[in-house]
């Protein structure tokens, strides 16, 4: 028999919840507005939602709020019943973390450590505060490696034994595309580069040169 994928596992523990008849507490971590659409729309049928921005990468400052003032927008605009938590902004922690790799092109080891930065983060928030799962919107994103991010979580719950992480993979079965429409349709802002200062200036440096060619 083929064994099941990622979303397939999902999909069957969705159920498994849903018969328990009552909605576990959950902690999902978010990194911004249109990656939360889809997967916390399907989330809050099933869980007790606690959303949490933990996104100490993200530059500069004024985008940490940007990204999260959307966050919060979204949620209260489709009348999610959802908490929010936001913790304060700390970049440096998040320099500090990845020191050494600032050079690392984009998809390299650099943001191997921000995901587990903030994975890890989460898992600690989720098994200090009572929640029994936890699981971040990160693997709706094309961009971003499903299978590593769920390696990191998995590899943590044993760190966080109250705490299991969940694993994902919302951008099967159209999941990205329905997070876009989602997006969309409350004009959601949508940033153009992935939140560190790296990506930032990477993308700075694009829009010049396309500038000059044109």
């Amino acid at each position: 028999m083929k064994e099941l994928d990622t979303n397939q596992k999902f999909e069957l523990f969705l159920d498994e919840v849903k018969r328990g008849g009552k909605k576990p507490k959950i902690l999902v971590h978010v990194c911004c507005g249109p990656c939360a659409t889809y997967p916390l729309t399907r989330l809050a049928e099933v869980f007790d939602v606690t959303v949490i921005f933990i996104n100490p990468n993200i530059y500069p400052e004024e985008e940490y709020e940007k990204r999260f003032a959307e966050l919060k927008r979204f949620i209260k605009e489709d009348r999610l019943n959802i908490s929010l938590i936001k913790l304060s902004y700390d970049h440096r922690s998040y320099l500090d973390y990845i020191k050494g790799y600032e050079d690392e092109k984009e998809g390299g080891k650099r943001c191997e450590l921000c995901y587990k930065f903030r994975i890890e983060l989460g898992m600690k928030y989720a098994s200090e505060n009572g929640f029994p799962y936890f699981l971040t919107v990160m693997t709706i994103s094309a961009k971003k490696p499903s299978k590593l991010l769920n390696e990191i979580g998995c590899s943590l719950s044993s760190k966080y034994v109250s705490t299991a992480y969940v694993s994902t993979d919302f951008k099967k079965k159209d999941g990205t595309l329905k997070g876009i429409k989602i997006a969309k349709a409350f004009n959601l802002y949508r940033q153009d580069y992935c939140g560190c200062e790296f990506s930032y200036r990477a993308r700075q440096s694009y829009l010049e040169q396309k500038k000059h060619i044109n």
